[in-house]
């Protein structure tokens, strides 16, 4: 076995790991590598640990794997139970998880930063398309001009109040964290396994964070879309590209709306960002993907050790 290989973006989800010294390059037999699969995200997923002491792997998966269903429970839609979904629901949830205040925090300054291009209250757009396509599969235009613009009426900032427990939502309106979350539960494992005395690890949870350099001391290689790769030490990496999730095979429409317009930048070039955290780059590439190519060195400005790659 080898994990050399380049690794292809949003391909699967992946964890790998070794502690102190044993992920491959260790002597043949020193450490085991084992290996669980599995769901998270609504993705399949793979976490890979080497280490001689099996009960400290047993240990580590168990945790991991708990930890991902835990902030799934808070921010996934495709859970009916979730802290989100409740949320959507309701229009309103307090007391709400801790994470789930943070994240929305976060993810308003980033709505700020962008002038709009990044907005967790787009959920409603997306059910508008989803459901104009599930009826109307062979249609090519998307959704009439007047019910986006209702739709779009739901939509901003201005719509989540937020205070020291809960969260509100005005009437008709939704969130989604589906530009941020990936990214911010990758940093949540990564700092679970860095404190359980784990190196050398490459997550892979949708977006994708290194710590530390591959067991045989140079930088992991992540493939890009399109072709080609990077390499990456001790810093996360993210892409949005429109085709990665479209609402119909003969339709240009994909999941990546501009807020301000309801409607799909229909360029096919991939963004890709790098960052120190994972969720600055998630969120990141959402961001720079709909924002005017003239505006996106202003906003990457702002997160000390982002940059930009475009394949």
């Amino acid at each position: 076995m080898t994990e050399r290989t380049v690794m292809t973006r949003r391909r699967a989800i992946a964890v790998i790991a070794g502690g102190v010294g044993a992920l491959l390059s260790a002597p043949a037999g020193a450490a085991p590598i084992r290996e669980w699969r599995g769901t998270a995200l609504g993705a399949d997923a793979r976490i890979v640990l080497a280490h001689p002491d099996r009960r400290h792997v047993d240990e580590t998966f168990g945790a991991v794997c708990l930890e991902i269903e835990r902030l799934e429970n808070i921010f996934s839609l495709y859970r009916p139970d979730s802290a989100v979904s409740r949320l959507n629901v309701s229009g309103k949830l307090d007391p709400a998880p801790l994470e789930l205040i943070e994240l929305t925090r976060r993810a308003l300054w980033y709505t700020s930063l962008s002038n709009g291009t990044f907005d967790i209250t787009v959920q409603p757009l997306w059910e508008l398309y989803a459901g104009h396509f599930r009826r109307h599969p062979a249609d090519t235009a998307g959704p009439a001009i007047d019910s986006i613009a209702a739709v779009r009426r739901r939509i901003g900032p201005e719509k989540i109040r937020i205070d020291a427990s809960g969260i509100a939502l005005a009437p008709g309106s939704r969130l989604t964290f589906n530009g941020i979350a990936q990214g911010y539960i990758t940093d949540r494992v990564a700092a679970l396994l860095r404190g359980r005395g784990w190196r050398n690890i490459l997550i892979d949870l949708g977006e994708t964070r290194a710590l530390d350099a591959h067991p045989d001391g140079r930088p992991w290689r992540i493939g890009l879309p399109g072709g080609g790769e990077t390499a990456i030490t001790d810093i996360a990496i993210a892409t949005s590209e429109g085709i990665g999730t479209r609402f119909s095979p003969t339709a240009p429409q994909h999941h990546l709306f501009d807020p301000r317009s309801g409607t799909n930048p229909l360029r096919g070039r991939a963004v890709t960002v790098v960052s120190p955290f994972a969720t600055d780059a998630d969120a990141l590439s959402t961001a720079l993907f709909i924002a005017p190519p003239e505006t996106r060195h202003r906003i990457l400005g702002h997160v000390p050790g982002a940059r930009l790659i475009t394949t």
